[in-house]
């Protein structure tokens, strides 16, 4: 599988799950998650019950998923940025699953 496409399919959704899964222990209804997320709310309600997003996560991505939705809550991260705090959790996604070594030399190639 490509890169790419191990996050689009396995990695993303497994982010979104688990801030999903975390901001609703912090009381946040679901349309308002969705619309931080950028997803659904049917979308966001399949993460929380598990029938989407059941990629597994490291212990190092859950607790970075708990810490910004915990930021969410608190009103502590615009919504600008939570699109760069999600990329920010992939990385240390992929780094943990490549064993600590650079993502790839796609994702990791300077544009322009």
């Amino acid at each position: 599988m490509l890169p790419c496409a191990e996050v689009h399919w396995k990695i993303l959704p497994a982010v979104c799950r688990e801030l999903a899964l975390c901001m609703r222990k912090k009381g946040m209804a679901q349309t308002k998650i969705a619309m931080l997320i950028g997803s659904t709310p049917a979308a966001v309600s399949q993460y929380i019950s598990g029938r989407r997003g059941g990629g597994r996560l490291s212990a190092r991505a859950k607790k970075e998923c708990k810490k910004l939705a915990g930021k969410i809550a608190s009103g502590k991260v615009e919504k600008e940025k939570i699109d760069i705090e999600m990329a920010r959790i992939v990385a240390i996604e992929k780094i943990s699953r490549n064993g600590g070594a650079a993502p790839c030399r796609i994702c990791a190639a300077p544009l322009g």
